[in-house]
């Protein structure tokens, strides 16, 4: 948004719960933003709560705050901007649960929902990326029928499948022409599911030889994720990429998309994959707001690898891409219309 935003009208600065920059932090920068660290919640809840109610005693002249969340149980920041009078207070819900696999995950839904009746004290725009990450967040808080529904808007032309940069980037990556490749957008971490991923390019390698697998993104299971793979033996048949800025170029070398997440909101990876024309494969656990193309086909976890693999397989034999920009943009998600709206929200008119 921040790419594509007017920023003769608005200007973001960033802070982060990290001690490092971030991986965008040099282009924000070159775009005019200030970027701000502070100690995060797991380091210390005192040292987060005292970092938190200095900066915003330090920066109270913003207009609006806007707070990105999985779940509520942390909402102390717009908790302070309120303190501070900060006009705009913003709740942004991009998830629908809690994954089993994060550590203290028991208090992390006793949080989440002990916060609920906090929502409308703290914060007064209610957001959300689908009616998943909708009733997640804002259920039970009293402004579910004030919380409204925006798209995670992306610049469709810069996705348009194109073949002069898919021999590009299969050259940069040495993927050869006859090369089938599975692709994956996501940062590495529990609920994106890698180890299932993993494990059914592992069984698919084995049908057909001739294929590979990117994977786009870095996080905490970065080690676990290469141990698997060497272990499996596959080592030359998977390409990382690291976190890329991208990803519209990596997306054209791939020939389908596989997501099979745990959970999730509405990932904005989808939507990219889509506007590359990519036919899709996806758990059933991700909100189907995400399917505005009508080419993700949404399968069950339980299914298991063969099922999995036997769907992968028939994409392969057809390889179609599809058009999908006129799609895309009927349903909201390109990100001049994101922006706009965003923008009508910063100055505190309703949507």
């Amino acid at each position: 948004m921040y790419r594509s935003i007017d920023r003769t009208k608005i200007q973001f600065d960033f802070l982060l719960t990290q001690i490092s920059g971030g991986d965008y932090a040099d282009e924000v920068k070159a775009l005019g933003a200030n970027v701000y660290a502070i100690s995060p919640r797991n380091k210390g809840y005192r040292k987060y709560i005292k970092d938190l109610n200095s900066f915003f005693r330090e920066h109270h002249n913003y207009i609006a705050i806007h707070q990105h969340i999985s779940s509520l149980t942390s909402i102390e920041p717009v908790r302070y901007a309120m303190k501070y009078k900060i006009p705009i207070r913003i709740l942004h819900a991009h998830s629908s649960a809690i994954s089993n696999n994060l550590k203290y995950h028991i208090l992390h839904n006793i949080l989440h929902y002990l916060n609920k009746p906090l929502v409308h004290k703290y914060a007064n725009v209610y957001l959300g990326c689908s009616h998943k990450a909708l009733n997640w967040i804002y259920n039970f808080t009293g402004v579910r029928t004030k919380a409204k529904m925006i798209n995670n808007g992306i610049d469709i032309q810069l996705y348009t499948f194109n073949t002069s940069i898919r021999g590009e980037v299969r050259k940069e990556l040495n993927i050869s022409n006859e090369e089938f490749v599975i692709g994956h957008v996501g940062r590495f971490i529990p609920i994106k599911n890698h180890i299932f991923l993993i494990n059914i390019f592992y069984d698919l390698q084995k049908i057909n030889p001739q294929s590979r697998l990117i994977l786009v993104g870095d996080g905490e299971l970065n080690e676990k994720i290469h141990a698997q793979i060497k272990e499996l033996g596959i080592d030359n048949k998977v390409i990382f990429t690291g976190v890329r800025r991208d990803v519209n170029r990596i997306l054209q070398a791939m020939d389908i998309f596989v997501m099979p997440s745990i959970f999730e909101g509405l990932p904005v990876s989808l939507i990219e994959a889509q506007a590359a024309g990519l036919p899709i494969i996806a758990s059933d656990t991700i909100s189907h707001d995400s399917d505005v193309s009508g080419n993700i086909l949404f399968k069950n976890l339980q299914d298991g690898n063969t099922s999995w693999v036997e769907c992968i397989m028939k994409s392969c034999k057809k390889r179609e891409r599809f058009d999908n920009r006129e799609k895309i943009q009927k349903a909201g998600f390109d990100s001049q219309h994101t922006s706009e709206l965003l923008l009508n929200i910063y100055h505190g008119q309703k949507i």
